[in-house]
């Protein structure tokens, strides 16, 4: 009776030991700033990585900690860890302990042999004879990392196990968790107003409809950092407004009201604010201009672009662009405008220019105009093209062009009517020595 028992003890070591039982590994993970890591170098020390043991491991039986290839600045690791055992006076819950020591290690890896193995005693003298090391945690310690490992992927650290002969050991379970991993800091941004008014043909372009303002508004959504290492600080904000080319034109700095500091650079139609410090949140406002100054707004649409500059941990400058290209909006016109893009002015050229309204709203025409010289011409108000007809523009053009001492060249024409777009159409032609005629595509055909 006494030789079965132990054979049957022996018979459920052994089922343990070759895996009956899965062990955990745990370690409290770290997150840095990539940022914020920028220029560091100095190693990086985890917080303290830990086994549980659900293996009867005996003498012989070796456990490695296998990091990412070069992830470990040095392979400092003690040359003994001592687990101790777990006394209770309850035999069930009361653990065996394990000495384990150095067998060698790598910047990748570490690995230790168990080179004894001790029971645990029911704390009033006895000692048990048969308990394993189930339920036992060895205890690693922190590692030292590479800023470069944690920028390339997470550091992970994976366990495995196997007994003296070579056989796997305590194969299942949590073997993988990871130490440390880097994110951006900084996050995604979204426009919450747009610009939208419309641009009023019946005040000349020159304000919108109801309002002289205009106004978008962005929010940036960064994570949540709090208990992140190596934060990068930003020093700077910079969102940037983009209209499109020659349509903002005679636009300035002042026209611009913001929560930083606005620049406007008419040629690229873009202003740029910017902000001290880390700001995610302003309106932007445009104020037509009025009186001497009033300005023709064109319909166009708008994109923003946003950055933040930063200082990272190891004091180095750097940029991170949250947002590029983003839809800011459009101003639109409650009218209809069309561009004749050539019209040659000389003494033996006529021009033709003909408007059709099948509406029934009459509206206003306003022109303007610019030469091959880069000369612009605002001509206001020329005409009406009244609903239901098709009136002859040219000599209204004309009269308005002679008026400014315009004598002669090849002009550009926009012709905008205050009527519904779909109502007019703009016909264009010229005619050279009385019998050479031109016809001109307009904008209204391009693409078709």
């Amino acid at each position: 009776m006494k030789f079965l028992l132990k054979k049957t003890l022996l018979a459920a070591s052994v089922a343990v030991a070759f895996g009956a039982s899965a062990g955990d590994v745990a370690v409290t993970k770290q997150v840095h700033s990539k940022e914020g890591l920028t220029g560091v170098t100095a190693g990086q020390t985890s917080n303290t990585i830990s086994y549980d043991l659900a293996a009867a491991y005996r003498d012989g039986d070796k456990i490695t900690f296998t990091f990412p290839d070069g992830a470990l600045v040095s392979n400092g690791f003690p040359s003994q860890i001592n687990v101790a055992a777990v006394n209770n006076a309850v035999e069930a819950d009361a653990i065996a302990g394990l000495a384990l020591g150095l067998l060698n290690s790598t910047d990748s890896s570490v690995t230790y042999r168990v080179t004894s193995v001790t029971q645990p005693t029911d704390g009033a003298g006895t000692t048990y004879t048969n308990r394993t090391t189930i339920g036992n945690t060895l205890v690693l310690g922190a590692v030292e990392y590479t800023p470069a490992a944690v920028l390339a992927g997470a550091v992970t650290v994976t366990v495995t196990s196997q007994t003296s002969v070579g056989d796997v050991l305590d194969s299942q379970g949590t073997r993988t968790a990871t130490l440390a991993e880097s994110k951006s800091q900084f996050g995604t941004v979204e426009v919450t107003e747009s610009f939208d008014n419309v641009i009023d043909v019946s005040a000349m372009r020159k304000s919108f409809v109801g309002s002289l303002t205009d106004s978008m508004t962005y929010e940036i959504t960064n994570p949540t950092t709090t208990g992140w290492l190596n934060l990068a600080t930003v020093t700077e904000t910079e969102a940037v407004v983009l209209g499109e080319s020659g349509k903002l034109a005679g636009v300035t700095s002042a026209d611009f009201t913001t929560g930083g500091t606005g620049v406007f650079v008419e040629d690229d139609a873009k202003l740029t604010v910017t902000y001290a410090g880390l700001t995610t949140t302003d309106t932007i406002t445009f104020t037509a201009p009025t009186g001497a100054d009033a300005l023709v707004l064109e319909t166009q649409d708008f994109t923003t672009d946003y950055v933040y500059s930063f200082t990272s941990a190891a004091a180095v400058a750097g940029s991170k662009t949250v947002g590029m290209n983003v839809n800011a909006g459009e101003w639109t016109l409650n009218g209809s405008t069309v561009n004749i893009p050539y019209m040659p002015y000389s003494p033996n050229a006529s021009q033709i220019m003909y408007i059709t309204n099948d509406g029934t709203q009459s509206g206003d025409i306003m022109v303007t105009a610019f030469d091959d010289k880069g000369n612009m011409y605002d001509l206001g108000v020329v005409g009406t093209a009244a609903a239901g007809t098709v009136t002859k523009a040219a000599p209204l053009v004309n009269d308005a062009l002679r008026s400014t001492g315009f004598t002669g060249g090849k002009l550009s024409i926009t012709i905008t009517v205050n009527a519904p777009d779909s109502d007019i159409t703009v016909y264009a032609a010229y005619n050279v020595g009385g019998s050479d005629r031109g016809f001109v595509n307009t904008s209204q055909y391009k693409g078709k």
